[in-house]
This record gives C-alpha cells, sequence and structure tokens, in this order.
C-alpha cells in the first residue's frame, strides 16, 4: 500500500512538473506575442499620429490660402 501511494504520488508530482513547464513555455511565447504586438501597435499609432499632423498642417495652409483669397475680395 505504501509503495503504490508513493508511485501515485510520483506520476501526479511529475504530471505536476510537465504542466508547470508547459505554462511556463506558453507565458513565454506569450510574452513574445506581447511584445510583437506592442511594437506593431507603436508603429500605427506613430503613423496616426503623423498623418494626424500632417492633416492638420494642410487644413492651416488651406486656410490660410482661403484667407488670402478673401482679403482679395
Amino acid at each position: 500500500m505504501n509503495n503504490e501511494l508513493l508511485h501515485h504520488l510520483e506520476q501526479r508530482i511529475n504530471a505536476a512538473v510537465e504542466e508547470i513547464s508547459t505554462l511556463r513555455q506558453r507565458i513565454s511565447e506569450l510574452e513574445m506575442q506581447n511584445y510583437e504586438l506592442s511594437e506593431e501597435r507603436d508603429e500605427a499609432q506613430a503613423k496616426l499620429t503623423q498623418q494626424a499632423e500632417q492633416s492638420s498642417n494642410w487644413e492651416n495652409s488651406l486656410n490660410q490660402m482661403l484667407s488670402k483669397l478673401n482679403q482679395l475680395d
């Protein structure tokens, strides 16, 4: 009985160790994926910021041109 219990506990411990190893690997994969997604997000945010700035510059230029045209009238 004692040997059976020890064997059973050993099997459960081994299974738990394998599960922990699998979970650590999955965590590592998710951390890498998170890093990659963060990089993509930052690049997309930079593009959006640049486009917003460019749009604002165009709007300002158009307003200046309209103002000059209105002054001619």
